[in-house]
């Protein structure tokens, strides 16, 4: 039996005031007790924001936007702890090793097949490269990336195969050789080819064939 969060209400309380080049900081006697005690629930979520500019409206938005993100860590935090309160009781921890993880799979897929009903799997993934070419990727070191590295599920599988002798290493060169001239041969297909006519551009995207918005074809 699984734990359900409800999300009801979010309540956000934004404390706001014009500020010019005399205002004096606020103390915390000259604070509501609402800002500096705020209120707290088991199934609600409260976000305070403050701010003070030269604009009534800027702070009300400044303020607003920071009560939000507030609200939204508090949500964060909350998800988060039902997701691994989740993998422990499953038995699939954050350190799960690719062949561990597969397994689970396999198991979810032969209940749900079996009329057992549903399962949800947590899979985190992580990005080795930057959003961009322009990306300097300064929210992270390259150990961080390095370690991560270590971890890839990928060479784990590889580490496994050869480990249980299910295929040598020339073997899984040759595989890997294969991949990347079809990736090579499916880019330049598409470099080379037309681009399709916008009449087409939704064409097979929904399965439904009775969907409302966009004719199936």
């Amino acid at each position: 039996m699984y734990k359900k969060y409800f999300l009801p209400i979010i309540a956000i309380f934004i404390f706001i005031g014009c500020a010019g080049s005399k205002t004096k900081p606020l103390s915390n006697k000259d604070l509501p007790d609402w800002y500096l005690n705020p209120p707290k629930f088991e199934d609600k979520f409260v976000g305070v924001g403050d701010a003070l500019r030269p604009q009534f409206n800027l702070s009300k938005q400044v303020a607003t936007e920071r009560a939000r993100v507030e609200v939204a860590r508090a949500v964060e935090t909350t998800v988060n702890s039902a997701l691994n309160d989740h993998m422990q009781a499953s038995g699939m921890g954050a350190e799960a090793s690719a062949t561990e993880f597969t397994e689970s799979v396999s198991k979810s897929l032969d209940l749900a097949r079996g009329g057992g009903g549903p399962s949800f799997i947590e899979m985190k993934t992580y990005r080795y490269r930057g959003h961009s070419m322009s990306d300097a990727q300064q929210y992270r070191t390259k150990e961080e990336v390095e370690e991560y590295k270590k971890i890839d599920p990928i060479s784990q599988v590889k580490s496994f195969i050869l480990k249980n002798k299910y295929a040598d290493i020339k073997f899984l060169e040759e595989i890997d050789k294969k991949v990347k001239e079809k990736v090579l041969e499916c880019e330049k297909f598409a470099e080379s080819s037309d681009f399709p006519e916008k009449s087409v551009m939704y064409d097979a995207v929904y399965e439904q064939e009775n969907y409302p918005f966009i004719k199936h074809k």
